[in-house]
């Protein structure tokens, strides 16, 4: 099970890296899509917060990437990807039922997908969170 952790915060650990480091290139086209989404949601009030958001966005899958794959606070970081995950598959399931924006954004323009692609993505993805959240507790935190 050690092994099958390990690949699993690799695994995660490169996807969110990557994620991240595709929007981070494209920080404008990172705000283009919040812009979308806003305006898919009929949140278009919010759209002053596109920037920053792709930015705190392709940040943050940065940094849980990157503390995934050097081990860094492995429970708390756990919990965190858990929830994170969980937010982002629920919303990919709404994304590809109804289709209010025709990609995710996910890795920027580097790699584009469907919404059902996206979604099947996460939970692909999300059977590698839950081996690390589950075995959370066999995992050392640092702090």
């Amino acid at each position: 099970m050690k092994y099958i952790r390990l690949l699993s915060r690799l695994i995660v650990g490169m996807v969110f890296i990557f994620s991240g480091f595709v929007k981070a290139v494209d920080p404008l086209g990172s705000a283009y899509k919040f812009a979308d989404y806003f305006t898919a949601f009929k949140l278009g009030f919010l759209e002053f917060l596109a920037l920053p958001m792709g930015i705190f966005l392709s940040a943050f899958e940065l940094i849980l990437g990157l503390t995934l794959i050097l081990g860094y606070r492995r429970k708390t970081i756990f919990q965190v990807l858990m929830w994170f995950m969980f937010f982002f598959t629920l919303l990919t399931f709404i994304l590809a039922v109804f289709n209010p924006v025709t990609d995710c954004g996910c890795f920027g323009d580097a790699l584009i997908l469907t919404n059902w692609q996206t979604f099947f993505k996460n939970l692909v993805l999300m059977v590698f969170v839950l081996i690390l959240y589950f075995g959370r507790n066999n995992a050392y935190d640092s702090g």
